[in-house]
């Protein structure tokens, strides 16, 4: 299931396996740390992806836990440089490639 590859990958520490995971021209939108002051992520392609979680998860130290899994959509735990943020993942999938990825806390 592509949304466990993705956190599998982020445990990895493999910024190329999670972008492999998005289209060229997907959207990501990461909002899960709001309750912990940080900004919203917003990018437009898989290079910004990939950009994203090459300086994250060497810069970082990064685990990801699922809580449940769905077929578009999962609850997850990140712990992230120890503060743990529970976020809520929703992608849409075309052709094997997630085109839009969501992420807010919950």
């Amino acid at each position: 299931m592509i949304l466990e590859d993705y956190v599998n990958n982020m445990n990895a520490k493999n910024a190329q396996g999670i972008a492999d995971l998005f289209a060229e021209d997907c959207v990501f939108s990461d909002g899960g740390g709001r309750p912990f002051g940080f900004p919203d992520i917003d990018l437009k392609g898989k290079e910004a992806v990939l950009n994203l979680f090459s300086g994250i998860l060497v810069e970082n130290e990064v685990k990801a836990t699922i809580v449940k899994l769905n077929p578009a959509s999962m609850e997850y735990d990140v712990d992230f440089g120890g503060i743990l943020m529970p976020c809520v993942g929703m992608a849409t999938v075309k052709d094997g490639l997630i085109t839009e990825y969501i992420v807010r806390p919950r």
